[in-house]
């Protein structure tokens, strides 16, 4: 993506995060599946301890944004984290479900979809 579409991109982006929040929409969950080659990482295999080879290396997120969005956003480098900027794969809303988030405040809500994929063997990353 050129330098100009990107800039574009990012105000229309700011321009709906601004509205959203006027509307105190609730924020969104959404999932990055990595690339393996995350697990080289000491930090991030630090944090998975109970990881089973094999499994999906994540990044967790909550975003007023649409998930689509959000993923397009760390592929630029908009307010990314570096690993789904770095090693970012595609969007995985699919492993959401079944996860059972009602009750919990948004604050919330990142943290525990975060553990319930850890439980499963995944491993994650979420900030």
């Amino acid at each position: 993506m050129k330098d100009e579409q990107r800039d574009r991109k990012i105000l229309q982006w700011q321009k709906k995060a601004r509205l959203a929040a006027k509307k105190k929409q609730r924020r969104n969950l959404y999932v990055i599946t990595l690339d393996p080659e995350v697990l080289w990482i000491k930090e991030f295999r630090q944090q998975n301890i109970g990881y089973i080879e094999g499994m999906p290396c994540v990044y967790v997120g909550m975003t007023i944004h649409q998930p689509g969005d959000r993923f397009e956003q760390h592929m630029v480098g908009y307010r990314s984290s570096k690993y789904p900027r770095n090693y970012g794969v595609e969007l995985a809303l699919e492993l959401i479900e079944g996860f059972d988030g009602e009750g919990l405040k948004d604050s919330q809500r990142e943290a525990a979809l975060a553990e319930w994929l850890r439980a499963q063997g995944f491993a994650v990353w979420q900030n």
